[in-house]
Order: C-alpha cells, then structure tokens, then sequence
C-alpha cells in the first residue's frame, strides 16, 4: 500500500532528480503549482487516474510509472492467478483508497462491502 506521503515523496524525488521546479513539473502537465505542492506535500490523497497521467507527463515518465508509484497496477488478459480482491481491499483499514480523490470512510467501505455481498456470485448461472 502507498501512502500520500510515500506518493508525494516519491513524485518530489523525480522531479528533484530531473533538476525540474515543481512550477515546471506542473506547467508540463497542465496542472497548478499549489496543487502538485500539496501532493508532494502528503496534504491532498493519490489522485485520480487521469490527474495521474498529466502528472507523470510534467515529470516526463510513462503513465504505467505513475500507477506503479500510486500503487495502481493494471491486470493483463489471461492472469486471473492475480486477481485482486476487492473484499479483502475494502476490509484492509491500512489501505488507503479512495474514490474519485476522496478517501473512503470506514463506513462506506462497510456499505459497499454489504452492497458487493448482496450481488449474485458470479460463478453461478442466473
């Protein structure tokens, strides 16, 4: 699990390395300063994909970068040995997730939990 600290630590190291000014990190990705500042700061959560994609563009790395440093990971076709699972995530109290950039309270995550029992089991025919 990444942190918003951890990401804007993370994000705050490239940019230092690449010599780039968070005004020019920013700028590249069509993003505000003071917005990239409190990322890097830990003080907004991981954004969304997208705001994630124009980031990864102002710091000049490939958008499966950015997911790998936000804890994203795509799955490929055919790898269903590592499926993840959203249960288990939604129960996990030390896993910070979110929807769209807000963090989901322990009760959401509860009702949504509730809501995903009620769902016919996929495995069965309907």
């Amino acid at each position: 699990m990444v942190t918003k600290e951890q990401f804007g630590i993370a994000i705050k190291k490239i940019w230092e390395d690449k010599h780039f000014t968070v005004r020019q990190t920013a700028l590249q990705g069509s993003l505000s300063p003071a917005y990239l500042s409190q990322i890097e700061n830990g003080n907004k959560n991981i954004p969304k994909v997208d705001t994630l994609y124009r980031i990864a563009k102002g710091l000049r790395i490939t958008e499966s970068d950015i997911l790998g440093m936000a804890g994203i990971t795509t799955l490929k076709v055919g790898q269903k040995d590592q499926l993840i699972d959203l249960g288990k995530q939604l129960e996990d109290a030390d896993l910070l997730l979110s929807f769209e950039g807000k963090e989901l309270s322990p009760e959401y995550r509860h009702a949504i939990l509730s809501i995903l029992k009620t769902l016919p089991d996929a495995n069965e025919e309907t």
